[in-house]
């Protein structure tokens, strides 16, 4: 009995030296971050405006490129995007607002780089749409989080577009 209870008890002690000391993942880890997304309403008659909100936290620590893409049956209004990092309120506006290569769909991109950052890894973006035309019942607004690169310009060519979020945003 004794035999068997120190030997468990060794192998206790050795799972749990084994373990490490906890904390964050990889150092090696090199995604973009953390996304959500959520509109104040998802579905707008045409007229209306609904307010686009996306989160984001455990930010690489180079920035991020924000890639919205929501149909043509909307569109973005000047003067209504703001940054909120640390509880502070920055005016900002898209890098790029363009048609895109799907039939009917917008791109609206926002850069994110370290300077904008400071010491903070989270925040959130804030915007709002106006609906000028009737969507497909199964409209969405998706979002996309990249990683910043200094220089590198988005293009409807190759958007290197992959929906990390998305919900539905339809004009009836």
């Amino acid at each position: 009995m004794k035999k068997t209870l120190k030997a468990s008890i060794l192998a206790v002690v050795f799972a749990l030296a084994s373990c490490g000391g906890g904390g964050g993942g990889s150092p090696d880890f090199t995604g973009a971050g953390n996304v959500t997304l959520r509109v104040s309403q998802n579905k707008v008659d045409t007229g209306d405006r609904t307010k686009v909100t996306i989160v984001f936290d455990e930010l690489h620590p180079d920035g991020v490129v924000l890639k919205m893409r929501y149909s043509s049956g909307l569109e973005y209004i000047a003067g209504t995007s703001n940054w909120r990092i640390s509880g502070k309120l920055i005016t900002a506006g898209p890098s790029y607002q363009v048609a895109g290569d799907i039939a009917q769909t917008i791109y609206l991109v926002y850069e994110l780089n370290r300077e904008m950052l400071g010491k903070n890894n989270s925040g959130e973006l804030s915007f709002e749409l106006r609906a000028i035309e009737e969507t497909s019942s199964n409209s969405v607004i998706e979002v996309d989080m990249d990683v910043f690169e200094s220089g590198l310009v988005f293009s409807t060519d190759a958007p290197e577009f992959s929906a990390e979020y998305s919900t539905g945003l339809v004009v009836k």
